[in-house]
């Protein structure tokens, strides 16, 4: 391969690097915008979501789901690999919204909601967990800044494992 070949490629590789690092994401991640539920009970529902990846558009991971969680239920999402199980929870932390359907918390559309606040009223074990290289009290609190004492505790005894820690 000559040079002048090698190089054309290279710089058609960091066009494409740096066109992804430009592109503007469909939801505002930073919005201030939307509601914040004040007695948030934690009513999930997924009502006819359809979903296809945008590098894929024609091929559908959800087609139609209809998915329905009560408050306090806990749920697992098992299937083979790309049956749709991360979808649903990147679907659920709008990380992408549905081509059709939608998907509700206490009733009230997501895309209604702040997106900051959504994303920190959720909380999700997923089945290999991630620990940094923190103390286990600064892993529960990641991603929460000023957590107190109390909010430590308080999640670590929702996630069953307080006495497990102490």
């Amino acid at each position: 391969m000559t040079l002048t070949r090698q190089l054309s490629d290279s710089l058609s590789a960091a066009r494409s690097f740096f066109n992804l690092f430009n592109r503007t994401s469909a939801i505002d991640n930073s919005s201030i915008n939307g509601l914040q539920l004040s007695d948030f009970k934690g009513a999930i529902e997924f009502d006819q979501v359809k979903f296809a990846y945008p590098c894929r558009p024609t091929s559908y991971i959800l087609n139609k789901l209809h998915l329905t969680i009560k408050p306090g239920q806990r749920v697992a999402l098992v299937g083979v690999s790309g049956c749709g199980k991360s979808t649903v929870i990147q679907l659920l932390e709008r990380f992408y919204d549905p081509m059709q359907g939608r998907i509700c918390l206490d009733g009230v559309d997501i895309r209604q909601l702040n997106i900051q606040w959504l994303r920190s009223s959720l909380g999700l074990v997923s089945q290999e967990p991630i620990l940094f290289n923190l103390t286990i009290a600064q892993n529960i609190a990641y991603g929460k800044e000023n957590a107190s004492i109390g909010d430590i505790i308080e999640a670590a005894t929702k996630a069953n494992i307080h006495h497990f820690i102490q």
